[in-house]
């Protein structure tokens, strides 16, 4: 009997302490990812700062995907989208601020995200004689600011840049009319 016990008290002192380790396993591991993700962040900041946007979004997006309940996540999204775009990669950028407001949709920077999706389409519009579609679609964003955000300061800007877009389609009209009548059409 004596023996029985002996054995049963080392097994029950035994499943104690892996429980205890397993426990102990589990907080260094979660203080790993997080100290991970803060250092992914950190390098993504610093390769912006070298102005090497593709490993500063590949960084970023790594930080995202680390631990995606950190508050740092939404963040690095949008970190991720402006590395993309600060060497002209604005499907890329686009891509990441789409995934942004769906991911994140009540985020308090949504108007900053919607802001900067039309800045992306904006910077694409290269004069009135070429395509359309990157004009348009930073007017549709534009307005959405302007509608869904008044009182912010990406508004202000969202109404200057409206003004201007409107001069490029109204130069399109122009250029579309001499072209035909210069064609005789």
């Amino acid at each position: 009997m004596r023996s029985f016990t002996l054995i049963l008290s080392i097994a029950f002192m035994l499943l104690a302490s892996c429980a205890k380790e397993k426990n102990s396993a589990e907080v260094i591991q979660k203080k790993e990812i997080d100290l991970q993700m803060i250092d992914a962040y950190e390098q993504g900041l610093t390769a912006l700062e070298e102005q090497d946007g593709l490993t500063a979004a590949k960084k970023f997006t790594e930080a995202e995907l680390l631990f995606p309940q950190s508050i740092w996540a939404p963040r690095a999204a949008l970190m991720s989208a402006y590395s993309y775009y600060s060497n002209e990669y604005y499907s890329d950028s686009i891509y990441e601020i789409e995934r942004f407001l769906k991911t994140y949709p009540g985020h308090p920077r949504t108007d900053y995200a919607y802001y900067f999706l039309a800045i992306n389409y904006y910077d694409q519009i290269i004069d009135e004689t070429k395509d359309l579609g990157s004009i348009l679609k930073s007017k549709e964003y534009f307005e959405y600011v302007l509608n869904n955000y008044p009182t912010t300061d990406y508004a202000v800007d969202s109404k200057f840049k409206l003004e201007l877009i409107n001069e490029i389609l109204a130069s399109k009209e122009m250029y579309l009319a001499r072209y035909y009548f210069d064609k005789e059409k």
